[in-house]
């Protein structure tokens, strides 16, 4: 595990202590990083799940690339761009959060929490090539451009899939 990655677990696992009143914290959950890597030369960047939210993070190598907290940024990749709210802890610096889940409460335990967010990974982190043969095979067919990542958000939400 990196310096990074103990960081950010330890910051969430303290807040987890402080905030099991509120109404979205799902005592099932634990705080853990899903599926952490290094993503090329600008950083690295996860899957944080909580009892009360489910987020992409990501720090970067070079802090100036970073908005100052509370600002909107955005961490682009293959598969897309995604926005969140920079951050700031004193021992990791700025790093973004992208809300992918907001209220957890439809989980039934850790392990779908878990499986969930390393089926996010997969679409999140995956190389653009597979991409865009999967929206122009859909597009061909008149299908949405990415019915697995509309099917997957459906059942954190706990609809239909």
């Amino acid at each position: 595990m990196s310096t990074v990655e103990h960081l950010l677990l330890a910051h969430y696992r303290d807040a987890a202590q402080r905030m099991g009143d509120i109404p979205l914290y799902n005592a099932a959950l634990e705080v853990e990083l899903v599926a952490w890597q290094l993503l090329d030369q600008s950083g690295a960047a996860g899957i944080l799940v909580t009892p009360w939210c489910v987020n992409l993070l990501w720090v970067p190598l070079n802090q100036v690339d970073m908005p100052v907290k509370g600002e909107p940024c955005v961490l682009a990749l293959e598969s897309g761009e995604y926005e969140g709210v920079c951050a700031e802890l004193a021992s990791v610096g700025r790093y973004g959060s992208a809300a992918l889940i907001s209220d957890t409460s439809v989980m039934i335990d850790h392990e779908q929490a878990r499986a969930l967010a390393n089926e996010m990974a997969a679409l999140i982190f995956a190389p653009a090539v597979a991409h865009e043969a999967q929206a122009s095979e859909a597009l061909a067919q008149g299908k949405p451009e990415n019915p697995q990542r509309r099917a997957l958000f459906r059942r954190a939400l706990g609809g239909a899939q």
